[in-house]
């Protein structure tokens, strides 16, 4: 098998300022050149002090092309009987360029006439064939005519560009729209049948579990059906603030729903019936995160206590950890396991995670943060996440979060700082 050809890099490309100055550094430089050459072949005689002067103002003003082409062409006109053909030619294409068709015929005869001043057959003293008359004026008019037909084709092109390019912009706007309106068709359905479907079942199971408290024959079958009426009635609160926030076409921050915060963290986990040891809950003092962060974090330990209750061992404890780090500038969760008896890690909670574990990372994705799953070395379950505060990024080349590290140097650093 034949190896692949190395590719060399591209060759960069200089600065738009420097391409420019070089374009206008090369357009002064041939203007010269041509007004040398001229004055080597013995076509022209040598130029007085008025003539010097007006070549090198034409020389002058030619970089100005661009800005002020119609006065670049007036201050280029008096060069040309000197023999300095070129400059006044690129003037009259710049000014072709932003003129319209009128106005650039117009500037094309004045530079015809102004060369037929400077070709007419009896200049020299005497009268020459009508040929050359002729021949003189069909090389003017040419002279004239063909920069402003070049001008004016430029300008049709930019005029082309630019209507090919709104009609690009209008053919986004109308996908984005389009797009949109789908989106919002899709939010709108999904919330009807969370709220037809969903919510209806979570009610059935509040008011069953209601009549259940009230019928139990024990206090240990009351307290198991009045739990379950609290779980499904906060259960039913979610499913609601999650309809409403789908029928919203653009739901704010503050739209986490009540109870789904760092300071709910506790009860969550009084609610798990889970042995959680040690349990560090640090967000900083006086350090603002938004709803948005919250609700991750919070979500985050939800998922880890559902995987420890489904997958893990229930009688072990469970390490949490939410904490504020780098100066308030990264919120770190860690929630560490023990696997079920009998599995390891992969076993038990499966390699990369279920639906949960994938939702969580898309979540963490969207903050600008990152998510890691998976057996530790100590043989536990290790779920980690870190989301960081508005204007920080997570630190490291591929800003993603690989073993645990110390806190000094846990998430994140200034946007903008090397790396």
């Amino acid at each position: 098998m034949t190896p692949a050809t190395p590719r060399l890099p591209p060759f960069p490309r200089p600065p738009r300022p420097l391409r420019r100055c070089a374009t206008e550094a090369a357009v002064v430089l041939l203007a010269g050149i041509d007004l040398l050459v001229e004055f080597l072949e013995g076509e022209k005689e040598q130029p007085g002090p008025y003539g010097l002067a007006l070549t090198v103002l034409a020389l002058a003003a030619l970089p100005w092309r661009r800005r002020r082409p119609v006065l670049v062409l007036v201050l280029t006109l008096p060069a040309l009987p000197a023999g300095m053909q070129l400059a006044p030619l690129v003037a009259l294409v710049a000014a072709a360029r932003v003129l319209p068709l009128a106005a650039a015929s117009l500037c094309a005869v004045v530079v015809s006439f102004t060369e037929l001043l400077d070709h007419l057959p009896w200049r020299g003293g005497s009268p020459q064939a009508p040929g050359d008359l002729l021949e003189a004026l069909v090389y003017c008019a040419v002279f004239g005519a063909a920069p402003a037909a070049l001008g004016q084709l430029l300008r049709s092109r930019a005029r082309v560009a630019e209507q090919v390019l709104a009609l690009r912009q209008s053919q986004e706007r109308a996908l984005r729209s389009e797009r949109a309106a789908v989106e919002e068709a899709a939010r709108t359905a999904l919330a009807r049948e969370m709220h037809d479907v969903v919510g209806h079942e979570m009610s059935l199971i509040s008011v069953r579990a209601a009549a259940l408290a009230g019928r139990a024959p024990d206090a240990d079958t009351r307290r198991e059906a009045e739990l379950i009426r609290a779980v499904s009635l906060r259960a039913l609160g979610e499913v609601r603030h999650l309809v409403r926030a789908l029928r919203e076409q653009h739901p704010g921050e503050t739209s986490a729903p009540l109870g789904s915060r760092l300071a709910d963290i506790p009860a969550l986990v009084e609610r798990s019936g889970l042995t959680v040891k040690p349990l560090i809950i640090a967000p900083g003092e006086g350090a603002y995160w938004p709803a948005t962060v919250e609700l991750a974090a919070y979500r985050t330990v939800q998922e880890a206590l559902t995987n420890v209750l489904r997958h893990g061992d229930i009688d072990a404890p469970v390490a949490l950890r939410v904490e504020s780090v780098d100066g308030d500038t990264c919120l770190v969760v860690e929630v560490r396991s023990a696997p079920a008896r009998g599995t390891t890690g992969e076993a038990a909670f499966g390699e990369g995670g279920g639906h949960g574990l994938t939702g969580l990372r898309e979540r963490a994705r969207v903050l600008d943060g990152a998510l890691t799953a998976g057996p530790a070395p100590d043989g536990s379950f290790l779920l980690r996440a870190a989301f960081p505060a508005p204007g920080h990024g997570l630190m490291g080349p591929e800003r993603r979060l690989t073993a645990p590290r110390p806190p000094s140097s846990e998430c994140a650093r200034p946007r903008g700082a090397g790396q």
